[in-house]
């Protein structure tokens, strides 16, 4: 008789298991209506299906109120516009469940997650140019969390995408909130992120 050469056949299951891909870092970048932010992120493996995440995100926060409009000289300025604003960095800790192992296709892969998220807040005044305005930036502290739903998409054994929905609880508490505007002061930095990923497995 002729023996087959198909390893996923003649591994041991749980040996496929330890083989298979699995995300070991990524970078991130993320779409809100405080702006867009780049990150990156650590994946742990526990389990199989579980892992502990580490990440960082550095994001711009503007208010839903403002708006951007040229001058006669063709120059964009927002009016009443006092600071500008960023999340510096938000830091991600947290838990990373994959779904429905067994039904769906293995390069498909649905998951949860959620963690906590310090952050630093840091306002600049806008009347300053953008770089020179740092000497006179001040910070807020913040901790939030996050709980979302994705999908990893592995294209290959060394990389792969995901997407991620996030909401994010985040809100300065016992403290004055900060004016991105004259008009209106900010104390809630949190809300829908959408989280793109390039992953590198391991």
């Amino acid at each position: 008789m002729s023996q087959t050469n198909d390893s996923n056949l003649t591994q041991p299951k749980n040996k496929r298991l330890k083989n298979e891909p699995q995300n070991n870092w990524s970078v991130n970048l993320t779409f809100s209506d405080n702006g867009f932010g780049l990150g990156g992120e650590k994946h742990f493996i526990i389990s199989k299906d579980l892992s502990v995440t580490a990440g960082i995100l550095f994001s711009g926060v503007k208010d839903d109120r403002e708006f951007e409009q040229s001058d006669i000289f063709g120059n964009s300025v927002t009016p009443y516009k006092v600071n500008r604003l960023f999340l510096f960095p938000i830091l991600n800790a947290g838990m990373r469940y994959r779904l429905f192992r067994e039904d769906v296709t293995d390069n498909m892969r649905p998951f949860i997650n959620f963690g906590i998220s310090p952050a630093v807040i840091i306002y600049t005044p806008y009347s300053e140019s953008f770089f020179s305005s740092f000497k006179y930036a001040k910070a807020k502290y913040t901790v939030g969390g996050y709980a979302g739903i994705g999908v990893d998409y592995i294209t290959n054994k060394s990389s792969g995408l995901s997407f991620n929905l996030r909401y994010y609880y985040m809100r300065l508490l016992g403290s004055e909130g900060i004016q991105s505007i004259s008009t209106n002061t900010i104390k809630n930095f949190g809300g829908i992120y959408f989280v793109f990923s390039y992953n590198f497995m391991k």
